[in-house]
């Protein structure tokens, strides 16, 4: 176990096997011992432990039961979000593992850690951090590479590296069968990265098998993440229908236990719901509800500010709607969003009739298209290359008409060359 704790060190510090036997042992001999075939004397432990800067000569390396368990405990504490519980657990390994250098152990610790920083922080990992884990990667045990797998999946989630993510979560849910235990987040997020991704028949069955485990345990923050998960695949499938019930079901279910930030979401939701019905007097009530809830989630406010300004426009309230356009902007552009700054340009050439502007198409066809494409925003890049083939039809330039009408209607196509 002393040679997995030198190898791994030595990796951490960029050193060659050179560079750490030079003048303490041969660099067979010390592959000899990284790989665990060979105990070297107390001496040469002792020499190799200083230049790595760490202790390597009576310690502890025996696998603590109570140590493991804590670590998995945690690791579902940052699960269910509870930051109290996840900080409590943190320093009890922490501490625990200052007597204890079982590398299995520390391992665990090392990327439950990272998915600690990432639920609390809502931020991917660390550059050197990620280094870090996947320098340990090969040498770990299948344990260390599920929650690595299922970590790293949440780290491109973050970047939008959806077909990363998928690789990570599918690659976790194939090492979940070789482990004595099946948890739900798994397909959770399998079913949220295939709905990014707008594959809606694979991210439905995820979301319900995901589904039927988070009932069984009574997590019902995650039943809620499911259900409207499986609204949303609806509602993009065009059963609108179904996916209000599912909205609506929620909401009248768990009113009282939902958190406002859960009650945000079906708003918001809702009002897509009922905008896509076309019941722009209802949508916009419940878009309105969605608003007045504060959120630390910049990029849903934009969305929703963007949603009231698009509804205003529908119903013909011009001056609300520029107001929101306006309050979209500014956020927008405070945080960097690439998306709903494109999103407001052009509704703001909607609201003026500007769209037929050589000025406004040109940016459409060379900029902001290409940038949905890069952005994985599969359903505005479809949205908006109608738009553009309804410009290029209205002006009679029908072969480019043509041409996007067709791209439009594969759209899928282009998603799956980009993402699977």
């Amino acid at each position: 176990m002393k040679g997995s704790l030198i190898k791994q060190h030595r990796k951490f510090k960029n050193m060659t096997l050179e560079e750490l036997a030079s003048g303490i042992c041969s660099v067979s001999y010390l592959s000899k011992i990284e790989h665990d075939t060979m105990n070297a004397s107390e001496e040469i432990y002792r020499l190799l432990g200083e230049r790595l800067n760490i202790k390597l000569t009576d310690i502890n390396q025996d696998f603590d039961e109570q140590i493991y368990e804590d670590l998995l405990n945690w690791h579902e504490a940052s699960q269910m979000r509870d930051f109290s519980l996840m900080n409590e657990l943190q320093n009890k390994c922490e501490e625990a593992l200052n007597d204890n250098k079982n590398t299995e152990l520390t391992n665990l610790y090392k990327i439950i850690e990272a998915r600690h920083d990432m639920t609390k922080n809502r931020k991917p990992v660390p550059s050197r951090m990620l280094k870090e884990l996947q320098d340990t990667y090969e040498d770990a045990s299948n344990e260390f590479k599920f929650f690595f797998n299922k970590t790293i999946g949440v780290h491109h989630l973050f970047l939008s590296n959806l077909r990363e993510s998928l690789q990570h979560f599918n690659l976790a849910k194939e090492l979940m069968d070789k482990l004595p235990f099946h948890e739900g987040e798994i397909f959770f997020h399998l079913a949220l990265a295939y709905s990014k991704t707008r594959s809606f028949v694979e991210s439905t069955h995820y979301a319900f098998v995901a589904l039927e485990m988070y009932t069984k345990s009574l997590h019902y923050s995650r039943m809620v993440d499911n259900y409207i998960i499986i609204a949303i695949n609806y509602n993009s499938l065009g059963a609108h229908h179904i996916a209000e019930e599912y909205l609506l079901k929620v909401l009248k279910v768990a009113k009282h236990e939902l958190p406002s930030s859960d009650k945000r979401r079906i708003y918001h939701n809702l009002g897509i719901n009922y905008t896509n019905q076309e019941k722009y007097k209802k949508a916009y009530s419940y878009l309105l509800k969605a608003y007045e809830i504060d959120t630390k989630e910049s990029m849903f406010k934009s969305s929703t500010i963007y949603l009231l300004a698009l509804n205003r426009y529908h119903s013909g309230d011009i001056d609300l709607c520029w107001e929101y356009i306006q309050e979209g902007k500014e956020e927008s552009q405070k945080h960097n969003f690439l998306k709903y700054q494109h999103k407001f340009f052009i509704l703001s050439h909607m609201v003026m009739e500007k769209t037929s502007d050589v000025d406004f198409i040109k940016k459409l066809e060379e900029e902001i298209i290409p940038d949905f494409r890069k952005l994985n925003e599969y359903k505005d890049y479809k949205e908006f290359v109608e738009m553009l083939a309804d410009l290029y039809y209205d002006k009679r330039m029908y072969k480019k008409a043509a041409m996007y009408y067709k791209e439009a209607n594969d759209y899928r196509e282009t998603q799956k060359k980009d993402l699977l």
